[in-house]
């Protein structure tokens, strides 16, 4: 294996006290080689631009969630953003007793 730097990032969600106030405890991270960073910070920041998250803080648990109104509207993966937005706002609505984000209320 070769020599060289890496840049590390390291992030934890939940508490990992038992009982805590989560009821999980998550640490990741992830290694880049410095030669690399700047290719993959430009194609996280055009796939961000692309979801109209460039400002928004990601959060892992949103990408790990299932949304059930992505199985349920037809030919979701190929709607492009404004399409998606407003069906699974029209899906949203149809479920009782849920608030606009899709939590209950």
């Amino acid at each position: 294996m070769g020599g060289g730097m890496y840049l590390c990032y390291v992030d934890e969600s939940g508490t990992p006290e038992v009982p805590g106030v989560s009821r999980h405890f998550v640490l990741a991270g992830i290694s880049i080689p410095v030669w690399h960073w700047q290719t993959a910070d430009q194609e996280i920041g055009a796939i961000l631009a692309k979801y109209r998250l460039a400002d928004a803080e990601i959060h892992t648990g949103w990408l790990m969630h299932w949304y059930r109104e992505q199985d349920r509207i037809p030919n979701f993966a190929q709607m492009d953003y404004v399409v998606r937005a407003a069906a699974v706002n029209r899906e949203r609505a149809s479920y009782p007793g849920l608030c606009a984000a899709g939590w209950r209320m």
